[in-house]
């Protein structure tokens, strides 16, 4: 019997790890050794989701159904912990209508984006291997199980803590967020969808900086977390990583760093794109 490849032995280790690693995050953020704790099972959840929906979109090799897998597994998790809950304080009312509000919106968007341009460049070689593209659509289900956390494990939290004058201020700088995310989306959406005199977009809010909607993305789950924090307590506290994960995930894994890449390799050449990169500010908008 031939040996097996490193590569082949690393995606298989791959795929084994991704739901190990799930279910060992949330198992320690909940404080319950079970696989019937709410944070467990909603983690089984959205993988369970991305596993139906994932392996018949693998088979015939189409990508238009993954963005909104992501937004039916958050849902699906919304809902099941807010049904383990015999009640629920006005809190976790709060962080539950905010993520279900942010995963529809996006889910919507990506469904009518993938529809109009019919393809997802990112897929092309993926789709090529089952085993990666099935990886795929369980780093997606980590993906909405990790960026929930720390609001699942406020809502499910033994602690209610009342709302107060400091989450009005975070109420509005969520909705401050979410309403950039939403202008930046749709302004490159129309941007793409029409004839323009330049070949890259730098109007609008992209006039200040180069990613304005992964801003408002960032600063939404900020928002969250701060929300969340006073009902966190013992390990709950590991949930924080939420608004890191977001961070991390947007600037320097599939995010931001790959655009910088590509436009770089686009539109080096152009004097236009050159002024642009020095007077905008990547991320946070230049004041000076």
């Amino acid at each position: 019997m031939p040996e097996m490849s490193n590569n082949t032995l690393k995606k298989i280790t791959t795929t084994i790890l991704i739901p190990l690693i799930l279910i060992a995050l949330s198992t320690i953020a909940s404080n319950q050794y079970s696989m019937q704790n709410p944070l467990t099972m909603a983690a089984m959840t959205t993988l369970a989701i991305h596993w139906l929906i994932g392996i018949p979109s693998i088979m015939r090799q189409t990508e238009k159904l993954f963005d909104i897998t992501g937004s039916i597994g958050v849902w699906a998790m919304l809902l099941l912990i807010m049904n383990t809950q015999t009640t629920l304080s006005t809190r976790a009312l709060l962080l539950s209508t905010l993520c279900a509000i942010w995963t529809t919106r996006l889910g919507i968007f990506l469904l009518i984006r993938i529809q109009t341009h019919k393809v997802d460049k990112r897929f092309n070689e993926l789709k090529k291997s089952p085993n990666d593209f099935f990886n795929t659509w369980q780093l997606s289900a980590a993906w909405t199980f990790i960026t929930l956390m720390c609001a699942l494990s406020a809502i499910t939290s033994p602690k209610q803590v009342s709302l107060n004058n400091i989450d009005g201020i975070l109420i509005c700088l969520w909705i401050m967020a979410f309403l950039i995310e939403c202008i930046a989306d749709i302004q490159k959406f129309k941007f793409k969808s029409q004839k323009q005199k330049t070949p890259f977009i730098q109007s609008g809010l992209w006039k200040y900086s180069r990613h304005p909607n992964y801003l408002g993305e960032i600063i939404m789950w900020i928002a969250i977390a701060l929300m969340s924090f006073p009902n966190l307590e013992n390990r709950a506290y590991i949930s924080l990583i939420s608004p890191l994960f977001v961070i991390v995930l947007l600037t320097k894994i599939s995010g931001i760093n790959l655009l910088e890449k590509e436009n770089q390799k686009k539109f080096k050449h152009l004097k236009s794109y050159q002024h642009y990169v020095k007077t905008t500010g990547k991320l946070i908008p230049k004041i000076f």
